[in-house]
């Protein structure tokens, strides 16, 4: 027994049928017209459209697949496989040519530096206040190599000083009187 059916607003269908898993079947495909303009489906299959659905009512306004991604402006990456695109678990791991990726996104040297190993051989630091690391004299580092700076909370006479390295030793820079306007 097939079901045919015009609906509109209001109209309750019967089948005649109980509906159990034995008898299910008997009801067979229905074929349903709607006449309204506002609808709601809430599951099955909608086909024998005589129009598409429109973007702006949640369809593809094409009756194709290649129709609906030209349509919604998808293009050839919709039909790629994932594994054609870096995979956001992999963290960048998937990029084949890291130092292209730098270089593409504008990042120098720097960007491939360990961040407690900074090396600057150009440029300028401007626009910042730095925070030497501080010691006392006891725990100052090695003074190789030469050029390093660093706080001493104790290292002038007991005083806190600025001292630069020469290579093998930590020299005092001279603090002078407190700055003033």
């Amino acid at each position: 027994m097939a079901i045919t059916a015009d609906v509109t607003r209001g109209f309750t269908f019967a089948t005649g049928v109980d509906v159990t898993a034995a008898n299910l079947n008997e009801l067979g495909e229905p074929t349903v017209t709607i006449n309204e303009s506002n609808v709601n489906i809430t599951g099955g299959t909608i086909s024998g459209l005589s129009s598409p659905i429109a973007i702006a009512d949640g369809g593809t306004a094409s009756t194709s697949a290649s129709g609906a991604r030209t349509a919604l402006g998808l293009g050839t990456a919709a039909t790629q496989a994932t594994s054609a695109f870096l995979q956001p678990s992999n963290n960048l791991s998937d990029v084949s040519a890291a130092s292209t990726a730098r270089t593409n996104l504008g990042l120098g040297t720097i960007a491939t530096q360990a961040s407690n190993s900074v090396a600057l051989t150009g440029g300028t630091i401007s626009g910042t206040i730095m925070t030497l690391k501080s010691y006392d004299v006891a725990g100052v580092p090695s003074a190789s190599p030469a050029g390093q700076m660093i706080y001493v909370t104790d290292g002038n006479a007991g005083a806190a000083t600025v001292a630069v390295s020469d290579g093998s030793a930590w020299k005092v820079v001279a603090l002078g009187a407190t700055i003033s306007t």
